[in-house]
């Protein structure tokens, strides 16, 4: 069975924006080949759209979007979700939501750039940056 890894919506939109010098590119491409599953919540797929709207032209936007739909599962924001979220200790209600949808696919790690807002996680968290420290720069020597 596959590492389950569930990816927080600001580590799709630096990988899309170009906001991280290319950490969370990268990180995409090498999990592209590892023997993982990838998950985002459908609510991060209307949060990203809303974003990078900005940014691209509608080809553009449906392009990355049925990207990240291709090469991830979803998980849906349920009712317990939201009850859980709100009923956490979670200083960030979106941030919880992320939490509460990791554990319904029972996540194994989670990459985000909030680390600090998931103080109370009980799945591993890491950062893009560490990530790509551990992981994958020690493959490129």
């Amino acid at each position: 069975m596959s590492l389950r890894i569930y990816i927080d919506t600001n580590i799709y939109l630096n990988a899309i924006l170009n906001r991280d010098q290319g950490i969370s590119k990268e990180i995409f491409s090498f999990l592209a080949g590892a023997d993982v599953a990838l998950y985002l919540n459908d609510i991060s797929v209307i949060n990203i759209h809303y974003i990078i709207k900005k940014s691209f032209d509608r080809e553009g936007i449906v392009e990355e979007l049925k990207t990240i739909q291709k090469e991830n599962s979803l998980v849906s924001v349920d009712e317990e979700i939201i009850e859980n979220a709100l009923d956490s200790g979670f200083k960030d209600f979106e941030d919880a939501v992320q939490y509460f949808c990791a554990k319904k696919i029972d996540a194994e790690l989670i990459i985000t750039d909030n680390t600090r807002d998931f103080e109370l996680s009980e799945i591993r968290i890491i950062s893009a940056k560490d990530f790509h420290k551990k992981y994958i720069k020690p493959n490129f020597r």
